[in-house]
């Protein structure tokens, strides 16, 4: 046996052992209460930076590595880089080195993913794995309608039969993680041949749906989006002429829906039909407090337009804006404020333009890739950004962050050639894009 055999089953063996630290980052994630408490957090840093030296290790050993989107790794590492750099001008420097580290397992996972999962098996070993901690969080919040809850979880308060968390502490919250998990299950119904999976994802779905209704979110909409998009790209793989005009007339019924809504008429609609939603939530309170926490970002990346505050520092920074509650007109200027509740918002305030522009590129190039992940990334990909307009599931939550964007490294990527030739033999809806 040659040194170089021996290097290279070295490598490998360093691979998979990478590969599966990812799987279990990616599983610690949601079901550590979404990775927001201390102890979450720190265990996902713990995994996420564990999954990166094992791949720097694999990379180093093997002596090579095939850059397959060098521009969603550029983006991703600039955007690393310069969150550290931002560390540097944080007034409160330990936050800013906690969600440095968050951000580095993050980035460092979905890196991983993207140089190592090239392969068919290995991109199923990892969707498996993400659809499986997905079912856990379900079969979580099932039992909470029975009843039933984790010892030792902090729960939302008023979590019970009608109104469930899943694994993580805010039900908004695992909505937002059930908008990649419907994405997925959908997109992979519909781009690979019926088998032994196809009922068992039927069956995921509808019970992430029902789920879903029980946790009177903000994000609902977007779960059932998420579901509904991936059909879309389905028809642009099939023709592209129909694709084209069913986005047109889609994108056409949504702004005269959401016209409608705006009016006097469409709010009485949502009124007497919110319910059967999951939503009790009133429109226009909503509204109020979603408007009254935007300020903050604004107003704090008005103050540091090119740099941001630092990195983690949002929570500590939004009490200098806050105004007096008869002059803010709603709740939120008494409350502790944590997060923006806007993606875009979120890294502005703390990252600057820079990094709010290098985030974009690293969203815009996972675009580019070729194959199935890529198939259901076009799916997914508007729904984050649509969601991330009123809330902040990407950069406030490091468990979903973390399976989003590992997700995105894979799909940024384009898989071997051996792989490529084997197509051939696949699913034609497949073949189309790729």
């Amino acid at each position: 046996m040659t040194s170089t055999t021996v290097r290279d089953r070295t490598a490998t063996g360093f691979e998979w052992v990478a590969l599966g630290t990812a799987c279990l980052t990616l599983a610690w994630g949601p079901l550590a209460q979404g990775s927001t408490f201390s102890w979450g957090m720190s265990g996902l840093i713990l995994l996420g930076c564990l999954t990166t030296a094992l791949t720097v290790t694999a990379l180093g050993i093997r002596g090579r590595v095939t850059i397959h989107n060098p521009w969603w790794l550029a983006s991703a590492l600039l955007f690393l880089t310069w969150i550290w750099l931002s560390t540097t001008w944080a007034p409160y420097q330990w936050e800013a080195y906690r969600w440095a580290g968050v951000w580095t397992a993050v980035i460092g996972t979905a890196v991983s993913l993207h140089v190592l999962a090239i392969t068919r098996a290995r991109q199923w070993v990892i969707l498996s794995s993400m659809l499986i901690t997905g079912a856990a969080t379900l079969i979580l919040a099932f039992l909470q309608t029975r009843g039933t809850v984790v010892p030792g979880f902090e729960y939302y308060p008023g979590t019970g039969p009608e109104l469930v968390t899943g694994p993580y502490f805010n039900p908004s919250h695992f909505s937002g993680y059930l908008i990649i998990l419907a994405g997925l299950s959908t997109g992979l119904l519909l781009f690979t041949r019926p088998h032994l999976h196809s009922p068992l994802l039927i069956a995921l779905l509808a019970a992430l749906h029902w789920l879903n209704l029980k946790t009177d979110s903000s994000s609902i909409p977007a779960v059932l989006l998420a579901t509904a998009t991936p059909f879309l790209v389905w028809v642009w793989v099939k023709h592209r002429v129909t694709g084209a005009t069913l986005t047109a007339l889609v994108l056409a019924a949504g702004i005269g829906g959401a016209t409608y809504f705006t009016t006097p008429a469409g709010q009485a609609t949502f009124k007497a039909n919110q319910q059967k939603l999951g939503i009790s939530r009133d429109w226009e309170a909503f509204v109020r407090e979603r408007q009254a926490v935007w300020r903050y970002g604004q107003e704090l990346w008005a103050d540091h337009r090119v740099e941001g505050a630092g990195i983690g520092q949002f929570y500590s920074e939004a009490p200098t804006y806050r105004r007096e509650e008869r002059a803010g007109g709603t709740t939120m200027d008494r409350k502790s404020v944590n997060y923006t509740h806007n993606d875009a918002l979120q890294l502005a305030s703390e990252i600057g333009t820079v990094g709010l522009v290098l985030f974009g590129a690293l969203f815009a190039s996972t675009l580019l890739g070729t194959g199935l992940m890529t198939l259901l990334a076009w799916g997914l990909v508007p729904v984050l950004v649509f969601v991330g307009i009123y809330d902040a599931h990407l950069t406030a939550i490091p468990g979903t962050s973390a399976v989003a964007l590992a997700f995105l490294g894979m799909a940024a990527g384009r898989t071997s050639a051996r792989d490529e030739r084997r197509k051939v033999k696949e699913n034609p809806v497949t073949q189309a894009l790729s």
